[in-house]
């Protein structure tokens, strides 16, 4: 038989056993527990994915349910035009730090100068216009005018200065009672001064039991790639203050720069809770932001404990006062230290701004921060760091004039941003330059809204939106009056071949 030949009867074809109507019957049954299980286990995990994932990949935004509403301070303890620095300023002498001290007349006086009478170690009166002495120089322990220790005329307060040959028992023994008096009074002082120095360190400890129910601790996390196109992770903590406590939310004060690229935020607050946060809103030229923790976050044992802490007067502060660092001056939060103001500074040049820098010989580090108190537990400077010509003395940027944008940051309102530097030109200034009084633009900066509506150096701003601007703190105010994408009218000088010319800018306010 040829190979070519086919073979039909050794072909097969496999045919399905045709399935039974109770066969269908259950197929289908099972395919619909099985979509029913599906179903309920996709509803399972759609259940628990809104309840913990989207707070952590979704955060949702919590506006408060009024409007953040902050006090503003009377700049009456300066001149705004002034733009010199201001040195120490004695504190009021009339105010005694230790109330068993009177001075007046004819009272004890523990100081080496008063008017009246004063009464001598051993009891006798030493009168004159010095009071009681308790100088440890001198043979007699004399006052500046009076009688000696034993009621020995002093001539007038100078020592005798007839010496003889030889000294008589009677002047050595003299001689050594002022010795051992002299010797009992230094004793004494010392132990004022331990009394004083353990009493500045109660005061410090009083008011930090005030600030440390308001501080927290604020932990980033920011994610970076190394040379080798790897994800790195890296986290750090900073400080931070509750200043606004509602049924919504805990706003705290932070500094934006240790924040600002996190991809995660945690804050502990002083009971050791630690909750998730993120960041409201912030602003890159003061440095400031805003966190906000949900309230229902926030257990009702921690949010009883929290104290928000108050944002003072900082144009009281003058040089001199004490002050009490806390936050993280040391680079690590919980942190404390204190000391005095040393140099107050009125308005130095901002953006849109004139600071007022508080200098003090607090010890802080370069990586440190915080915020700076006064013995009452209020917030009067946000520390920064140190400045080029005061390496130092750290740096604090007074509250009351970041007082308007941390109203409006916590508001979840974007602060206003014109874009210019400038310098009061007061009526002194402007008679003696031949120019109009009010604000020379010194720095205009590139691309900012100023910049655009064609603003330069040299320009003279004098009103704005109807109101007068004489002053970087007046310009300051009426941003704080309006919003992103305002339009507002500056009225300006600019310096021409003969004569100043008068012009009209109309400015889109950009964000900061």
């Amino acid at each position: 038989m040829p190979d070519s030949e086919d073979r039909e009867f050794i072909r097969e074809k496999i045919m399905n056993k045709a399935a039974g109507r109770r066969y269908r019957i259950w197929k289908v049954c099972r395919l619909a527990a099985s979509a029913v299980l599906f179903g309920l286990v996709a509803a399972l995990f759609f259940v628990l994915g809104v309840k913990y994932l989207e707070p952590r990949f979704l955060p949702q935004e919590t506006q408060p349910t009024e409007s953040i509403h902050m006090g503003r301070d009377p700049e009456e303890s300066h001149t705004e035009g002034d733009t010199s620095l201001e040195g120490m300023t004695e504190p009021d002498s009339a105010k005694e730090s230790d109330s068993s001290t009177e001075t007046g007349p004819g009272g004890e006086s523990d100081s080496s100068e008063g008017t009246g009478s004063g009464e001598g170690p051993n009891g006798t009166n030493g009168e004159g216009t010095g009071g009681e002495s308790k100088s440890p120089e001198g043979t007699g322990g004399q006052t500046a005018s009076g009688e000696g220790i034993n009621g020995e005329s002093s001539g007038g307060g100078e020592p005798d200065s007839t010496e003889t040959p030889q000294t008589s028992p009677e002047e050595f023994l003299r001689q050594l009672a002022a010795q051992e008096a002299s010797l009992a009074i230094r004793e004494e002082l010392k132990e004022q001064e331990t009394y004083l120095a353990s009493g500045w360190y109660r005061l410090v400890s009083s008011t930090m039991k005030v600030i440390n129910k308001g501080l927290v601790t604020i932990s980033s996390v920011t994610q970076d790639t190394d040379w080798f196109h790897n994800p790195v992770s890296s986290a750090n903590q900073s400080s931070g203050a509750v200043i606004v406590t509602t049924d919504a939310e805990v706003l705290i004060l932070t500094d934006y720069g240790t924040i600002q690229d996190a991809e995660a935020l945690t804050v502990t607050f002083a009971s050791g809770k630690t909750v998730e946060a993120r960041v409201k809103k912030a602003d890159s030229i003061t440095g400031i932001a805003i966190v906000s923790v949900s309230r229902g976050a926030v257990p009702d044992d921690v949010f009883d404990n929290i104290v928000p802490l108050v944002l003072g007067n900082s144009y009281q502060v003058t040089g001199g006062m004490p002050v009490v660092a806390a936050g993280c001056p040391s680079g690590h939060p919980g942190s404390v230290t204190a000391g005095m103001i040393s140099l107050v500074q009125r308005n130095a040049q901002g953006t849109d701004t004139a600071f007022q820098l508080l200098y003090s010989d607090i010890r802080m580090a370069e990586t440190g921060g915080g915020f700076l108190f006064n013995m009452t537990g209020e917030i009067v400077g946000i520390l920064t760091g140190y400045g080029e010509e005061t390496p130092d003395f750290p740096i604090a940027i007074g509250i009351s004039g970041l007082k308007g944008i941390i109203e409006k940051l916590s508001s979840g309102i974007d602060a206003a941003y014109l874009g210019i530097q400038g310098q009061n030109a007061t009526a002194e200034i402007a008679e003696e330059y031949g120019m109009p009084a009010g604000i020379y633009v010194t720095r205009v900066v590139v691309d900012s809204p100023a910049y655009l509506a064609g603003l330069r150096v040299g320009d003279v701003i004098v009103s704005g939106a109807g109101s007068d601007l004489m002053t970087m703190q007046s310009l300051q105010r009426l941003l704080e009056n309006y919003s992103t994408g305002d339009v507002i009218s500056l009225t300006a000088y600019r310096g021409g071949q003969d004569e100043y010319v008068e012009m009209e800018f109309d400015v889109t306010l950009g964000t900061r």
